[in-house]
């Protein structure tokens, strides 16, 4: 557990590190954060009609309930949610990534949630 905890930090500073160029102020990063905990707190909940609603065009056509239905099966291995870490956000061309640490009772989860400049989500990883 220490050394899955010791790599999840490893990694997130590097992704830190690699997006210090692209940096956010601090109220910008406040809302894709927030809207990045609303994401997973639905996807936890299991709640995919109104996580759709979020998607973007895209997303909506990449990613159906039955996906995100598979990757709720995956996180139960991690147990049930306990918290969020602290996230960060950076900007990548017109998108804004938020990498958005969450602490389950059994396992450690980073989300990697891109959104575009509407906040509509655009892309939604767990590692």
């Amino acid at each position: 557990m220490i050394k899955k905890l010791a790599v999840l930090t490893a990694v997130t500073i590097l992704l830190l590190a690699g997006c210090g160029k692209n940096k956010v102020d601090e109220s910008t990063a406040e809302a894709y954060i927030t809207k990045a905990k609303e994401a997973v707190t639905l996807l936890n909940e299991q709640n995919f009609d109104e996580l759709r609603a979020m998607f973007d065009e895209t997303m909506k056509d990449a990613l159906t309930v039955e996906q995100l239905q598979q990757t709720v099966e995956a996180l139960k291995e991690s147990g049930e949610f306990s918290k969020f870490g602290d996230g960060s956000v950076s900007k990548r061309e017109s998108y804004y990534v938020t990498i958005l640490p969450a602490e389950y009772t059994k396992d450690q989860r980073v989300y990697e949630i891109t959104f575009d400049e509407q906040q509509r989500l655009a892309a939604l990883y767990v590692k």
